[in-house]
């Protein structure tokens, strides 16, 4: 966490762009009818150019809504940017007037977050556990893809049974 809060404005658009790229050329994402993609904080990679992308190919875009009091995530479709707020955590959510939740498909795309990665395409998130508990049981096959600083992949991470393994994990320099 240090070495990504170290880094410049212009780091992380750069690398940003570059991973949204390799996204959005990718058959996954092409083939994709639907998109699960959290939306970006601090120095988190900058999803917001591929929200907007999806959106403007017609794409089912779908982002995280937090309930913290029951320990649940789910995945609300938004039409456009305008339909966020500020929520728990102060990430940007759909405001409850907007939610609406979209169920993942086998032709949904997730992408998600992490702290730190693994070549087993393991991760460590922020510690509520909020998407291994959603992927465990709403998963229905779709691809999941973690994003990530090519610095944030290590060899291998320690593992609890609820752990989720993800499909591919991709940085500014490679596939995983």
């Amino acid at each position: 966490m240090v070495r990504r809060n170290s880094m410049s404005p212009e780091e992380i658009q750069c690398y940003s762009h570059q991973i949204c790229n390799k996204i959005i050329e990718s058959p996954r994402y092409k083939k994709a009818k639907k998109i699960f993609v959290f939306v970006s904080t601090g120095t988190e990679i900058n999803t917001i150019p591929l929200i907007l992308h999806g959106l403007a190919l017609g794409k089912i875009i779908a982002v995280p809504k937090v309930f913290p009091k029951e320990k649940k995530m789910i995945f609300s479709r938004i039409k456009n940017l305008g339909e966020l707020k500020k929520g728990h955590f102060g990430i940007l959510e759909p405001s409850i007037q907007w939610m609406r939740e979209e169920n993942s498909d086998i032709q949904t795309l997730f992408i998600i977050p992490g702290l730190v990665f693994d070549l087993q395409k393991y991760r460590i998130g922020y510690g509520g556990g909020y998407y291994d508990t959603y992927l465990e049981t709403k998963r229905h096959s779709a691809m999941t893809i973690g994003v990530a600083y090519d610095f944030q992949v290590i060899p291998k991470l320690p593992r609890e049974p609820h752990d989720v393994a993800l499909d591919w994990i991709i940085t500014e320099k490679r596939w995983i």
